[in-house]
């Protein structure tokens, strides 16, 4: 049993060193978007070895001080909306929700089912949650988004910005879809099952940057210059090529280090957000005094 401990062991280190290799071949080898999204989906060879860290850095964030509700400035209960990644439900965003609301945000994970259809029914059950949540508080709601998340909490305030006073996107790969070819596999699985369920409702290219439904075209515009913008990105990111995940002409861009999945577990991730919070809403407050 040792012997097959050592040889499988052995065998996880070879594949990640071969994994760092070919990772590194591919980012000397291709180039940052030319555009602001690119519409054609890539395989971007990401080392996912990177992602096995994922339960250490959910143990380490849960160790923080940020996960206790410091290192940022307070909140005023201002209403915050968390949106998870592809195929993901909102459990495993619940460690960042409880860190926001020990900052002082009325933090809630969408309830928007399995991320896993059409973009444009997503954002539209995006939507109706973020609308509820400032009918309740009175006041615009800032919107986080994990992964694929961030690709629909950027679509719903391009489609609804005055309902939104800020947006944060982690790991989200908005200028184009460049991903680990098991994460384009399972993509283009999922599209055809969309394809099959859906049917005429949805179009040829559902799932990608290149449908012409409503939220992916909203998609590829800017947001409006005066709604505060975050992108949190990480080198190290396994299954998304992490160039593609920020604008840094139109976003403010935060790198930390961790994996993928841990940029929703991550201290500096969860400090910046918290900063990003509370200028947002310092500015939302101005703006509502003023009467605009």
């Amino acid at each position: 049993m040792n012997r097959i401990a050592r040889t499988a062991a052995l065998v996880g280190a070879a594949a990640a060193v071969a994994g760092e290799y070919v990772a590194a071949r591919y980012y000397a080898r291709t180039q940052s978007p030319h555009r602001f999204v690119e519409e054609d989906e890539q395989t971007a060879w990401t080392s996912p070895a990177h992602e096995l860290l994922a339960p250490v850095e959910l143990a380490r964030f849960c160790a923080s001080p940020e996960f206790r509700g410091g290192g940022a400035p307070r909140g005023g209960g201002a209403p915050v909306v968390l949106v998870p990644g592809f195929l993901m439900r909102g459990l495993y965003l619940r460690p960042l929700r409880t860190a926001l609301e020990r900052l002082g945000y009325r933090a809630e994970i969408a309830e928007i089912g399995l991320n896993a259809d059409c973009l444009d029914v997503m954002t539209d059950r995006l939507l109706r949650v973020m609308n509820a949540a400032r009918d309740a508080a009175g006041v615009p709601v800032h919107v986080v988004g994990h992964s694929m998340g961030g690709l629909l909490a950027r679509a719903a305030a391009a489609r609804e910005a005055r309902a939104v006073a800020s947006v944060t996107v982690m790991g989200s790969p908005v200028r184009g879809l460049r991903m680990h070819p098991a994460l384009r596999t399972t993509a283009a699985a999922v599209r055809a099952v969309i394809h099959a369920w859906r049917r005429d409702e949805v179009r040829p290219a559902c799932l990608t940057l290149a449908c012409e439904c409503v939220s992916v075209r909203a998609l590829t515009m800017p947001l409006p210059a005066l709604l505060p913008q975050l992108a949190i990105v990480t080198r190290y990111d396994g299954l998304a090529d992490w160039r593609y995940c920020a604008d840094p002409a139109t976003m403010q861009v935060v790198e930390v280090t961790c994996s993928h999945m841990g940029l929703a577990w991550n201290a500096a991730a969860c400090r910046a957000i918290g900063e990003h919070l509370a200028v947002a809403s310092a500015a939302t407050a101005g703006t509502q005094r003023s009467g605009r």
